[in-house]
């Protein structure tokens, strides 16, 4: 499997991740004040810095699987 498609793959797996986890860090402080809970993005400066590091390490994961099927090809 190409780098670039792990690669993708793993970024929108992360980000999907990354913005379940912030929003359930919204909803327990959202909890505390009453507030009804609900799915929402992040403010864009926020959106774009959980993006550029679930990027990196999308990359990561990326490079490391490539390295691993390189050097330690499955078994047919």
């Amino acid at each position: 499997m190409g780098r670039f498609l792990v690669t993708g793959i793993t970024f929108g797996v992360f980000m999907t991740e990354a913005l379940i986890h912030y929003n359930m860090g919204r909803a327990r402080e959202d909890n505390v004040s009453g507030k009804p809970v609900h799915f929402e993005l992040p403010p864009p400066k926020e959106l774009a810095k959980i993006a550029a590091v679930t990027g990196v390490f999308s990359v990561v994961s990326g490079v490391l699987i490539g390295s691993l099927n390189k050097y330690l090809p499955p078994k047919a």
